[in-house]
């Protein structure tokens, strides 16, 4: 059975028009499916939730962007009888580009129908508090989650994805947020043993895969299911060469400027001097000063193109 999660107002309602186009292609090829759409934030986790607590061997397949792969992913509840597939339809799709999967919604859909490919990864699990949160690709905390903050209702945004630039939106606030933000002193903990102090840091990173951001490959050697997280920590560097760097950022050659440091780790420690704000799969949240990131090994079983 194929359930589908639709984000319609993913990408400035592109996700309501690509789901028109596979809905078409189902009901042609006669696919028995379901389908729900999310209206607000965190409705996409309340229904994977719902979905996957049935004892059933099901497909989930989520059209939206990267926020609703996060969303979706943490309410999975039986990994072992869930299929994960995905429909890229946001501004960024850093996950789907990660994992080359089809960005052609018609291609990205008969992929899912006649599956010839099958992948388990790793999954990100972020604690803060008493609460936890999965994510797919990325997490963050500092310079980059305070742009994921101000890109959630950005009109400019809005207005980019029109055009099918909206991944420019995170490069306009990006380059105002390093003339706002003041670097911090982070404390890092890796694999409960490593402890690292960074007295001026920017932002810190861990991904599953290499992919964040719109297209920044901060962690060019990430892999999805490699049962490790990659960290990279963008430290002590001056605002102007920020700003130089971010574009080398691309191709994943931002690593050759010092004060880029980058780590392998199963678990993870933050420790910002004050509380920061954070991110998982571009989705932000309240700052924090303590936060544990570890990783999920193989938890997930999703359909993917020829590798």
């Amino acid at each position: 059975m194929y359930y589908f999660i639709v984000n319609p107002g993913s990408r400035s309602g592109n996700g309501k028009t690509v789901w028109k186009r596979v809905e078409k292609i189902l009901e042609q090829e006669q696919v028995e499916y379901r389908v729900f759409f999310t209206s607000y934030r965190y409705h996409a986790t309340k229904l994977a939730r719902e979905i996957t607590s049935r004892n059933e061997k099901l497909t989930l397949v989520t059209v939206g962007g990267d926020g609703t792969v996060n969303e979706v992913v943490d309410g999975i509840q039986n990994f072992e009888k869930t299929t994960f597939a995905y429909i890229p339809t946001g501004s960024s799709n850093d996950f789907a580009r990660s994992l080359k999967l089809p960005s052609n919604p018609e291609a990205a859909l008969m992929n899912i129908l006649h599956p010839s490919y099958f992948r388990k990864i790793d999954l990100g699990l972020m604690t803060y508090g008493a609460r936890t949160r999965r994510f797919a690709g990325s997490f963050g905390c500092g310079f980059d989650a305070a742009v994921c903050q101000e890109a959630l209702g950005s009109p400019i945004k809005n207005a980019l994805n029109h055009f099918g630039l909206g991944k420019l939106t995170y490069i306009g606030i990006a380059l105002k947020q390093i003339l706002m933000f003041r670097p911090v002193p982070f404390r890092l903990i890796l694999d409960q043993r490593q402890r690292l102090r960074f007295p001026h840091t920017y932002f810190l990173s861990v991904l599953n895969c290499p992919y964040e951001g719109g297209g920044l490959k901060m962690c060019p050697k990430a892999k999805a299911d490699d049962g490790f997280l990659d960290i990279c920590v963008v430290e002590g560097l001056s605002k102007l060469t920020i700003a130089l760097m971010f574009p080398t950022a691309y191709w994943g050659r931002h690593t050759i400027f010092r004060g880029i440091h980058l780590y392998r780790v199963k678990t993870l420690e933050v420790h910002p001097e004050k509380p920061l704000p954070f991110h998982t799969d571009g989705e932000p949240y309240a700052p924090e000063n303590v936060l544990t990131v570890s990783c999920m090994p193989k938890a997930l079983t999703i359909i993917t193109g020829k590798s």
